[in-house]
């Protein structure tokens, strides 16, 4: 299991983030807290521009407080344009990283700049427009997207970002209107049904939501957004179980709309927080030797820092060094006591050591055990180390506990399937399956039926004396997955392979 370096809540406006948004998935992973760049400044200094009477060159006042990394990338780009400063994707990528370190004062006069030298840029005009939408500015914002539907009248993404915008001033027809020219068969662009969806439930509309989202749905079923806007449709015609549903799955999710030009903006992100996500890709990318280049660059920008450290040992962990990530851990724990992800990692570490030893060694897991809730002392409401605490116990044998720490981790995640997995193979194995086959009914209801369900099913069926029910169900997990890690063990459960 990969673990994660997660982004906090940076400066962004909301709505950004929102557009931004890519399902950051929580698996076994940690929030950092790192400072994310820059706020708005009250004053910019200005470069003469050299040719053509072009305005001079949008520049913070305050850059020497950046973030480092951020920073070198502005200065970079200043460097870039005053080198070509009749070149208009100069001034547009000089706004993109404003815009990306939410500079949108910046960013608009590097977009106007840009458009001095091509007005038919409508990239550039729908980017001013975000930017002027960050200040609340939402009559330029419209006049912005206005015109870059003019420019590009087939780019479905700035349609439906208009309609999304219009119907924000209330103005309804408008948007309705737009959205629905953003639907454009055969190739329809699923945030362009979204945004409409969107507009027609703030509208009270709720037949015509369920209509346009219930085919996402069967196409996309963790779309989880989705869920939500057709659960409160549902609810408004009345439809209450049905509704309840969709609101379980949907939990704290709600669509987001991202858009290849705002996305390209945005990933010009340099700081620290930014940095530390590229190791992370790259880490997962099985690139170790770029990862460890990128984490020794960020030690010479920005010195020893406790974040740097922990990618160094998550590089390690996934690339499935675990003992050279657990005897880093230490330092690192002295160092910050009360910082729970290294304890986490710690006990993912002695976990996969333990496992790999026959018979598997108690005491690391016993050590697994006391650093799971040492994380969860300082986190207490951190998913992963409920669940890494579940695991340690589980092979302690301590399955009634297990249970417990597994029932935790579905009610802060309910959307994720294999807690349900786990809290039922917890129960069964506690000698309670009856209770696992109530977990493993429900989640058929919710998930759809899956081949490690089946397998705890199987084995709850075993443990009741089912045993023609309990075979009938393993041959059939064994078809649709013959190498699945849980097959030798649910055929233990039934006295070996039938």
């Amino acid at each position: 299991m990969n673990a994660q370096i997660l982004p906090p809540v940076g400066p962004l406006r909301m709505a950004k983030q929102l557009a931004l948004a890519g399902a950051t998935s929580v698996a076994m992973g940690g929030s950092l807290f790192f400072g994310a760049g820059c706020d708005e400044p009250g004053s910019v200094a200005r470069t003469s521009g050299v040719d053509r009477g072009a305005a001079s060159i949008p520049t913070p006042t305050d850059l020497d407080e950046y973030d480092v990394g951020v920073k070198a990338a502005v200065e970079a780009e200043l460097a870039s344009l005053r080198a070509a400063i009749n070149d208009p994707d100069a001034w547009e990528r000089l706004g993109d990283l404003y815009l990306a370190h939410d500079r949108p004062g910046l960013a608009i006069e590097c977009y106007s700049g840009s458009l001095r030298l091509d007005a038919n840029r409508a990239r550039s005009v729908y980017l001013r427009g975000w930017a002027y939408h960050d200040q609340g500015d939402l009559e330029n914002a419209r006049a912005d997207i206005e015109q870059a539907m003019i420019l590009d009248p087939v780019t479905t993404h700035v349609k439906w970002r208009a309609a999304g915008w219009m119907a924000e001033e209330g103005d309804i027809d408008a948007a309705v209107a737009i959205a629905q020219a953003s639907i454009v068969p055969p190739n329809v662009d699923t945030n362009a049904v979204r945004m409409l969806a969107k507009i027609r439930l703030e509208e009270g509309r709720a037949d015509e939501t369920i209509r346009l989202l219930e085919p996402i749905l069967k196409r996309q079923p963790q779309d989880r957004g989705s869920h939500y806007a057709v659960g409160r449709a549902k609810q408004m015609v009345g439809r209450d179980d049905e509704a309840a549903r969709h609101l379980r799955i949907a939990g704290d999710a709600r669509s987001t709309f991202g858009d290849p030009w705002l996305n390209e903006a945005m990933s010009r992100r340099a700081d620290l927080t930014a940095r530390l996500l590229a190791v992370e890709a790259l880490s997962k990318a099985r690139r170790p030797d770029d990862a460890a280049a990128a984490i020794s660059q960020l030690r010479g920008q920005y010195g020893e820092m406790r974040e740097i450290d922990y990618a160094e040992i998550v590089v390690m962990v996934n690339r499935n060094d675990y003992q050279g990530a657990l005897d880093l851990i230490p330092a690192l724990v002295a160092s910050d006591p009360g910082w729970a992800v290294p304890r986490f990692r710690e006990a993912q570490c002695l976990l996969v050591l333990a496992r790999a030893r026959e018979p598997h060694d108690l005491g690391m897991i016993e050590q697994a055990v006391m650093a799971a809730r040492a994380g969860l002392g300082s986190a207490p409401a951190a998913i992963e180390g409920h669940e890494l605490l579940g695991q340690s116990l589980g092979l302690l044998g301590r399955w009634k506990e297990a249970a417990s720490s597994f029932s935790t981790c579905i009610e802060l995640a309910p959307r994720t399937a294999r807690h349900h997995v786990q809290l039922s193979d917890a129960l069964v194995e506690s000698g309670d399956p009856m209770a696992a086959l109530r977990v493993v009914d429900r989640m058929n209801q919710e998930f759809g039926r899956s081949v490690d369900a089946g397998l705890v099913r199987a084995r709850a069926l075993a443990a009741f004396g089912r045993i023609d029910e309990a075979r009938a169900l393993l041959a059939q997990c064994r078809q649709a997955m013959p190498n699945h890690p849980d097959l030798p063990r649910t055929e233990m459960a039934m006295g070996g392979r039938p």
